[in-house]
């Protein structure tokens, strides 16, 4: 599974955008949390999940990057890319760091 991350705003409050190539399944995902300062995120602080709307074609990059335009959420198009790239070549193992202001950090990657 290659993840993509980014921490961005989302109605005023800081949000973790995460968004990626699942292998065994064949599908794009995509997740959006309320960053919390203390402890690990509970069901509370889910703003979106992909796995909620299993009838939309995760398959398809479009279906990825409509949900975020509906949700008004706008990630670098290096992510995107990243995401497309990753479903094309059925990457996995990857952990990506996107920023706003510089180039992605990739903290793990286990391309064999």
């Amino acid at each position: 599974m290659s993840r993509h991350h980014i921490r961005l705003m989302y109605q005023g409050q800081p949000v973790l955008v995460v968004a990626g190539y699942d292998r065994p399944l064949r599908e794009l995902f995509l997740q959006v949390f309320l960053c919390q300062e203390s402890g690990p995120a509970g069901d509370d602080d889910i703003v979106y999940d992909s796995l909620h709307e299993p009838a939309l074609d995760w398959t398809v990059i479009g279906t990825l990057t409509n949900k975020l335009t509906a949700l008004g959420i706008c990630v670098p198009e290096k992510l995107i890319e990243a995401v497309y790239l990753d479903q094309r070549f059925t990457t996995g193992n990857v952990v990506v760091w996107h920023h706003a202001d510089q180039a992605p950090e990739v903290l793990h990657t286990n391309r064999a």
